[in-house]
C-alpha cells in the first residue's frame, strides 16, 4: 500500500497551523502561557476576530521541489494545494466532507483515520485550544522534558478528546520548536524555526516534517502570509469526477475481461506503453505499481519518489509516467504510477509474459467492477450508464489511503477492515486489534501456519485460528479460519485498522466494487 499523499497533507494541516512563538515561559499557568505564545492577551483578542488566512511559498516533498498555497476560513474550512513539476496534490475540507486530488487528477473523499487527521488540522487551525466554543477538545501542560538533549516545555493538545498532539517550546527564548503526532503506527515530527512578525503575531518562515520509519520528508518555506484575505467559498467544494484520462470502448454499457485466478491472486493481461505483461488486481494498492524490472525495460521518465507501507514494514518506490495502460478494450492515458521491486511475484504468466505489476485504485476507482471467481471473468461497467443488478448485499465503504475499508465484527468485536484483492489469503487480523481486544481468548484451534505469509517484497511467519463468526453488513460467516501474522511492523502493525479481508473470503461471492458510490455489493456466487 502506498502512503497516500493526501494523508501527508492531513499532517501538514496539523503542523502548518500551530505556528506562533512562546514569548515567555516563566509562568506555568497554561492559559497564560498560550496567550503569551501569540504575543499576549491583545494578540489573542485579535486572533478571535480573524475570519481566515492564506499562506504560500516553496515546498520540497520527498526531494521534489515545488510551491504551495493554503487557505483557511474560520472556523472549519481548509484547502491546501501543492504544485509540483509533474503533478499537483490537493487536500481540502468543506466543513463536512474531506476530499483530495491525487497525482493523476482523480478526486476522492477521505474517510476513516485519514479524515480524523484532517479534523485535527481544523481544530488547530481554528485555534480551538484557545477558543473551546469552536470545536471541543482539551489541553494540558506536561512540564519540562528533554528531547535530543535539549530541554523544552511540553504541552499536549487533545483535539476532540481523541488523539494527542505534543508541542515543545524552547526554554531559552520560548519559541515553539517541535511538534509531534501519531499517524496510525508511525510518529510524525515537525521542526519549526525562522520566525517572522505578521500583524503582531510571530509565525515561522520554515518547517520540516519527518515521518519515523519511512522516507517521508516535507519542507516548507513561507514567503507570504495574509490575514483576513478575501476567499471564495467555492474553493472548498469537492469537484466532480474527471473521466478525461480513459477510453471506454464504443460507449458500450460494459465489457468483459478474462482473468486467471491462481494461488489466491486475480491475474490479467495488460499492455503498458505497447508492451504486454500480466498484472494482479489489488484493491489494497492505492495506485498502479509496476514491477521494477518491467518498468526499467520501458525506459520511463522518473517524476519523484513515493513512500510505501508494506505488509511488515515500509519502503520507497519511484514515481514514473506512462503513456497508456490497456486492459482488454479499456485504456487509461498519461498515468503517474510507482515502480518497485516485487521479488515475491516475479514468475511469468501461463503464456510466458512477464509480470508487469499491480492494478489498484487508479483502475478500480474509474469503473464499477464485478468479479466472478468461478468463471474467471471481470465485468467492467461504463460508469456513465451503470445501474447495479438487484439481489446483492450492499455494504458502504470509506477510503483509507485510497483503499476501501468497511466496518465489520469478528466474534462480536467491531473494527475497520480493508478490502484487499491483493491478499491471497482469507481474513488477516492486525496485531494491535488482536491485543487490545483480547481476540485470542475468543479464538479456537490456534496453530502455527505451515507457510510464510507473503507480501509483495517480504515474508513473515504467522499462526491460524478459527473464529466463531465474522459479520460484514448483513452477511455472517461462521467458523472462519483467520491469520495471525507474527510481526507488529508495517500494515499488520496498524493501530487504526483491525484487519484485511482477502480473496479466500471474497471468492465465496461475486463482489462488485463501486468506488463512485462508496459501496461494495456482494452477490451470491451461484446466481
Amino acid at each position: 500500500m502506498r502512503i497516500n499523499p493526501a494523508i501527508l497533507l492531513c499532517l501538514l494541516l496539523v503542523f502548518l497551523i500551530l505556528l506562533p512563538a512562546l514569548s515567555s515561559a516563566e509562568k506555568f499557568d497554561l492559559d497564560s502561557l498560550l496567550a503569551e505564545s501569540f504575543g499576549g492577551t491583545e494578540a489573542v483578542d485579535y486572533l478571535r476576530t480573524i475570519t481566515g488566512y492564506r499562506s504560500s511559498g516553496t515546498v520540497i516533498l520527498n526531494g521534489i521541489e515545488g510551491t504551495f498555497e493554503e487557505f483557511f476560513i474560520l472556523p472549519g474550512y481548509s484547502y491546501l494545494r501543492l504544485d509540483l513539476p509533474e503533478f499537483d496534490l490537493v487536500q481540502a475540507f468543506d466543513g463536512n466532507i474531506a476530499w483530495q486530488i491525487d497525482p493523476n487528477g482523480q478526486v476522492s473523499e477521505i474517510g476513516g483515520f485519514e479524515k480524523d487527521e484532517v479534523l485535527e488540522g481544523i481544530y488547530m487551525g481554528s485555534f480551538s485550544y484557545l477558543f473551546p466554543d469552536r470545536f471541543e477538545g482539551d489541553k494540558e501542560y506536561l512540564g519540562l522534558t528533554t528531547l535530543k538533549g535539549i530541554e523544552y516545555h511540553q504541552v499536549a493538545f487533545y483535539p476532540y478528546h481523541r488523539d494527542t498532539i505534543l508541542a515543545y517550546y524552547s526554554v531559552s527564548g520560548g519559541l515553539l520548536s517541535v511538534l509531534s503526532s501519531r499517524l496510525d503506527n508511525y510518529t510524525a515530527w515537525t521542526y519549526i524555526n525562522e520566525y517572522q512578525d505578521v500583524d503582531g503575531i510571530l509565525w515561522p518562515s520554515h518547517t520540516i516534517l519527518f515521518l519515523d520509519g519511512t522516507s517521508v520528508t516535507i519542507e516548507f518555506t513561507y514567503e507570504e502570509i495574509e490575514i483576513n484575505p478575501r476567499i471564495d467559498h467555492k474553493l472548498f467544494v469537492m469537484p466532480g469526477v474527471d473521466q478525461s484520462d480513459y477510453l471506454f470502448p464504443n460507449d458500450a454499457p460494459s465489457v468483459t475481461i478474462p482473468f486467471d485466478y491462481h494461488a489466491g491472486h486475480i491475474r490479467l493481461k495488460a499492455v503498458i506503453n505497447g508492451r504486454l505483461g500480466w498484472m494482479l488486481l489489488d484493491s489494497g494498492a492505492s495506485g498502479t505499481v509496476l514491477n521494477k524490472d518491467f518498468a526499467n525495460d520501458l525506459n520511463l521518465t522518473e517524476v519523484g519518489s513515493q513512500p510505501v507501507i508494506e505488509l511488515s514494514g515500509s519502503g520507497t518506490a519511484q514515481m514514473v509516467r506512462v503513456d497508456s495502460i490497456s486492459i482488454g478494450e479499456l485504456t487509461m492515458f498519461d498515468q503517474i504510477v510507482t515502480s518497485m521491486e516485487m521479488p515475491n511475484i516475479s514468475e511469468k504468466g501461463n503464456d510466458n509474459n512477464p509480470f508487469a505489476g499491480v492494478l489498484g485504485y487508479d483502475f478500480l476507482s474509474r469503473f464499477p467492477v464485478l468479479i466472478d471467481y468461478d468463471d474467471e471473468i471481470l465485468t467492467i461497467y461504463n460508469p456513465e450508464e451503470f445501474t447495479p443488478e438487484d439481489g446483492g448485499y450492499e455494504i458502504e465503504f470509506f477510503l483509507i489511503m485510497k483503499v476501501p475499508s468497511v466496518r465489520a465484527e469478528l466474534n462480536g468485536i467491531p473494527g475497520d477492515f480493508i478490502i484487499d484483492l491483493g491478499n491471497p489469503f482469507g481474513l488477516m487480523l492486525h496485531n494491535i486489534y488482536v491485543r487490545d481486544n483480547k481476540i485470542e481468548e475468543t479464538l479456537r484451534d490456534i496453530r502455527e501456519n505451515p507457510h510464510l505469509i507473503s507480501g509483495i517484497k517480504e515474508q513473515v511467519p504467522g499462526r491460524t485460528a478459527l473464529a466463531t463468526s465474522f459479520e460484514i453488513g448483513e452477511i455472517r460467516i461462521d467458523s472462519l479460519r483467520v491469520l495471525l501474522p507474527g510481526t507488529s511492523d508495517g500494515l499488520v502493525g496498524s493501530e487504526k485498522l483491525a484487519g484485511n479481508i482477502g480473496n479466500l473470503v471474497l471468492q465465496n461471492f461475486r463482489p462488485l466494487f463501486d468506488y463512485r458510490n462508496s459501496r461494495l455489493i456482494l452477490y451470491n456466487a451461484d446466481n
